[in-house]
């Protein structure tokens, strides 16, 4: 089976500046070394290709680790060491005719910007920042689209990211609470006289991912949704400490270039500790929620189906007999002594028949970090969270948590729209048994930038 890995998401920015000698620069534009014209600075944007599944967003749905992107706006502006804004250009049509597709060190959707004239960089240092977001955003993009160029005079605009400039709320009055795919990055840039400049800004996911994908469903009498509950919820998320650093491979890390952050804020860690991140309803995955076998299992075989089949071509597939669901997560931090996510099985009015505690592996990688978070009330990045446990841990920026394995949206890339039979199995797409378990798997992709392994219990 053909393996397709993850990429994540990434906007490199190449920057190139001719000297007065007339020397030749060269750019990597994603389909070979192309020459620029004497004095030409160049800005190549990369974006590589790195839900419950069933809700309707302006952002992607999260179906599985598989490298996407759906995006359809970029904006990227640079600073002077003063907050002065020397230039931003905004590209609102990126996932069409604003980018086209490259192969070259990676693969996803580029464009090339070229500062001319008036808009040319002086010799200083400089701050380059870059967000992709989608139409239609749950966030309240406010800071990020109303970034102008400074002008000289009493309106004069300065951009400063220690203001808070970068906090971006989940809209009032939307159905979405959880959080939404969204990239963002930054580079530090000096301009010499007489020197060339090339370097590439790297913009990441900025939100975690979380899933359930699960098999072997326990019947109860008047089962009907599978929850993936946590134990606090963010509700605005922070756009800063960046990891500008170009990631690669699908969940394998990067070593020291792996960064454990929450940038989320605005947060609830209280009642009964469980804020929904997911539903499954099981009546959009089984004809019947019945047990006529008499195994104690929900049914599967032809009482199954795929809720997506009737989307046309292209539609996510599974494994037969399995359910799934996941979201985008804006990052949160772990709540001391409490669970951080427990997979709950409920009736219609939320009543818990049977639950499963979902635990980071005993030797996983992020119980041995200290987690950077954002710090609200000196609004700054002081606050250093350790105490990571395999039951209380955090969600942090650009990992993938997930129940079971599922690494495209089509369980079997070489069978596109078929659901395959669950024999044999597919290591890259294996739904978790909840058949008299104790522990339910959780794996975490970091390219996503590292993969966690999750236990259920």
């Amino acid at each position: 089976m053909k393996k397709n890995y993850l990429l994540g998401m990434a906007l490199i920015a190449s920057l190139s500046f001719n000297s007065c000698t007339k020397e030749i620069v060269y750019v990597q534009d994603g389909t070979g070394v192309e020459s620029v014209a004497d004095g030409a600075q160049i800005i190549t944007l990369q974006v590589e290709n790195g839900g419950d599944g069933l809700a309707t967003r302006a952002g992607r749905p999260l179906y599985s680790a598989e490298a996407k992107q759906t995006i359809q706006n970029v904006k990227l502006w640079i600073c002077d060491n003063a907050g002065n804004v020397k230039y931003v250009t905004t590209i609102s049509n990126w996932d069409k005719d604003g980018s086209t597709p490259y192969t070259t060190g990676g693969h996803g959707r580029q464009t090339t910007i070229e500062l001319a004239d008036a808009d040319k960089l002086a010799v200083g240092t400089y701050k380059i920042y870059a967000v992709g977001y989608s139409n239609n955003s749950d966030y309240d993009l406010t800071a990020v689209t109303e970034v102008k160029k400074t002008e000289e005079g009493e309106g004069k605009y300065t951009f400063s990211e220690d203001k808070i400039n970068m906090v971006l709320p989940i809209k009032g009055g939307t159905t979405n609470e959880i959080g939404e795919e969204i990239f963002a990055g930054q580079m530090e840039l000096t301009v010499e006289k007489g020197k060339g400049f090339k370097k590439p800004i790297v913009l990441n996911r900025q939100v975690a991912g979380a899933f359930a994908y699960v098999k072997d469903i326990p019947y109860m009498e008047g089962a009907k949704y599978l929850k993936l509950v946590a134990s606090a919820q963010n509700q605005s998320l922070v756009l800063g400490n960046f990891n500008s650093f170009d990631l690669t491979g699908n969940g394998s890390g990067n070593g020291e270039n792996v960064k454990y952050v929450v940038n989320g804020t605005n947060g609830k860690a209280d009642g009964d500790y469980a804020y929904v991140i997911s539903t499954i309803d099981l009546n959009e995955w089984f004809t019947a929620i019945k047990d006529e076998d008499g195994d104690n299992l929900i049914d599967a075989g032809e009482n199954w189906k795929n809720p997506y089949s009737s989307d046309g071509e292209g539609h996510p597939t599974f494994q037969k007999g399995s359910a799934f669901g996941g979201e985008f997560v804006i990052p949160f931090a772990h709540v001391d002594e409490k669970q951080t996510l427990t997979l709950q099985l409920t009736n219609e009015d939320g009543t818990i028949l049977r639950s499963w505690k979902v635990n980071l592996g005993s030797t996983d990688e992020q119980l041995k970090q200290t987690i950077t978070c954002w710090n609200s009330e000196s609004t700054n990045w002081s606050t250093s969270l350790s105490g990571e446990s395999s039951s209380t841990y955090s969600l942090v920026r650009n990992h993938l948590y997930g129940i079971g394995t599922r690494m495209n949206d089509e369980a079997d890339p070489e069978q596109p729209g078929v659901d395959p039979d669950p024999d044999p199995e597919d290591p890259d797409d294996k739904p978790e048994s909840l058949n008299n378990k104790q522990e339910l798997v959780l794996k975490v992709n970091d390219n996503w930038e590292v993969i966690h392994g999750m236990e259920l219990d």
